[in-house]
């Protein structure tokens, strides 16, 4: 297909978690710096570049319908080249050749760094298909650049890559290996560089960030870094995401507390809290410890807000865990919490164990349990009518109409919610530019959203630690 300009033109396709949007951030960085031009459109690129998700066999099945999409587009002429990167390319390797004619790369997620290379190779067109997936990773290089994809005022910062636990339903080990952490130097100053050009919130990721540094010389924390990161004074707000449970300290607690920055906020999968669930799926912690830990947190972070995932219908959870975890979740109320019907994953010890929960029961208390927490969340929310609290304003609500008066209507988060990921505030302002703090007065609430009215005339608040007031 002939273009009229000399650049190749490349459309890149991102799913899964934002550990998996910076490697595409950096992927697309190297891209871009070699020369090629973007498209949002895949049927006016030269080249496609995927990069999948394959956490779980859904994510999987996701990915291989995006795969089919692009492969339908080049059988039709419309793209000369195919890559497939990221976790189901390390996960299926060389099947997707077979599976897929139309791919002509396939590289895991160790082999981030070959991308540039494979677009040129599909582009000289001699027809060699490759499948790369020697090694297992992501992109830890601070000295790459990166094409950011988030708004302008908010930026992922990848701590870690890799994870050292072996949780019986997980295969994140076998996609990206074990843990490796970034020194607290390398992150300050990629936290500095992103804060120069102007993002005002960063969040911390990694498969376990809780883990960050005991890989490293010296074994730094979390706490450690959290303390040098703190002093980053163009930031506004420093959000840690996917803690583990086993690795808390008192000290992490005492310094997430009073750091300026630190937005209190706390990110802990728990997975269940019935002593035999937690023993099979290996999570490292008794069920007395998991819920010491959470009241400590709550106790030690004042105002903190809570997300945590659950997963029911794991093999051997019988009726009486079930109804255990969902007292749980009435006794210690969490602000977000997200619920998986267990999947059961051919490389997983837990594919094998007996007890499995039928498909049926498994998405019924899936069902369930979110049905407690959706009332359990109407029941937080309404209680937060009237309250003057700080929100980060992200940009213009979707599809909002205009609200009376003039004002206009934006989409904006408290310091207790992650953005794309946990309930917001619609709000209603003036002339309001994304990234700034205001003050703002809750006016009404759903079963996971606020609304609200930005009030510039109320006391400026906690604006950097986003407390209320």
């Amino acid at each position: 297909m002939t273009r009229a300009h000399p650049e190749p033109t490349l459309a890149f396709l991102s799913l899964g978690c934002p550990k998996n949007t910076v490697d595409s951030e950096t992927m697309l960085g190297l891209l871009v710096r070699d020369g090629f031009r973007t498209t949002a459109d895949p049927a006016h690129a030269d080249v496609a570049v995927l990069n999948t998700c394959a956490f779980l066999q859904s994510a999987a099945r996701e990915s291989r319908a995006a795969i089919a999409r692009l492969a339908t587009l080049k059988s039709h002429g419309r793209l000369r080249g195919l890559i497939v990167t990221g976790c189901l390319a390390q996960r299926a390797g060389g099947e997707l050749l077979d599976e897929f004619p139309e791919v002509d790369a396939v590289l895991g997620t160790g082999q981030w760094r070959d991308v540039v290379s494979a677009a040129r190779h599909v582009l000289a067109g001699d027809g060699e298909r490759v499948a790369r997936t020697e090694f297992p990773g992501g992109a830890l290089d601070a000295l790459v650049p990166r094409a950011l994809s988030t708004p302008r005022h908010l930026a992922y910062l990848k701590i870690s890559e890799g994870c050292d636990h072996r949780c019986t339903f997980c295969i994140i080990p076998r996609l990206r290996g074990d843990q490796r952490s970034r020194p607290i130097d390398d992150l300050v100053a990629e936290a500095e560089r992103l804060a120069a050009h102007g993002v005002r919130e960063i969040n911390l990721i990694g498969q376990d960030t809780t883990g960050y540094g005991t890989d490293l010389p010296g074994r730094p924390t979390l706490a450690d870094l959290l303390e040098a990161l703190d002093r980053v004074e163009e930031l506004s707000w420093i959000r840690v995401q996917y803690t583990y449970p086993r690795l808390w300290s008192e000290r992490l607690i005492e310094v997430w507390a009073r750091a300026k920055r630190v937005v209190p906020y706390v990110d802990m999968p728990l997975q269940h809290i019935a002593q035999d669930m937690l023993r099979t799926m290996a999570r490292g912690m008794t069920a007395t410890q998991t819920r010491s830990l959470v009241t400590r947190i709550k106790r030690g972070i004042p105002g903190v807000a809570f997300r945590t995932n659950f997963i029911v219908g794991f093999p051997g959870e019988t009726e009486a865990q079930f109804e255990e975890l969902c007292r749980y979740v009435e006794e210690e109320p969490f602000d977000h919490l997200v619920v998986f019907s267990y999947e059961r994953e051919p490389e997983t010890p837990s594919y094998a164990m007996a007890g499995q929960v039928a498909l049926r029961t498994r998405r019924s208390r899936r069902a369930r349990l979110l049905e407690l927490q959706q009332r359990l969340s109407r029941q937080r929310l309404a209680r937060r009518i009237g309250e003057r609290v700080a929100v980060m304003v992200d940009g213009p609500a979707r599809g909002a109409r205009r609200a009376s008066g003039g004002r206009e209507r934006y989409a904006a988060r408290t310091a207790g919610s992650a953005y794309e990921v946990d309930g917001g505030v619609v709000l209603e302002g003036h002339g309001l530019a994304a990234g700034t703090l205001v003050p703002a007065r809750i006016t009404g609430a759903s079963a996971y959203d606020l609304f609200g009215a930005a009030e510039p005339e109320l006391p400026a608040l906690a604006l950097v630690r986003g407390q209320r007031a």
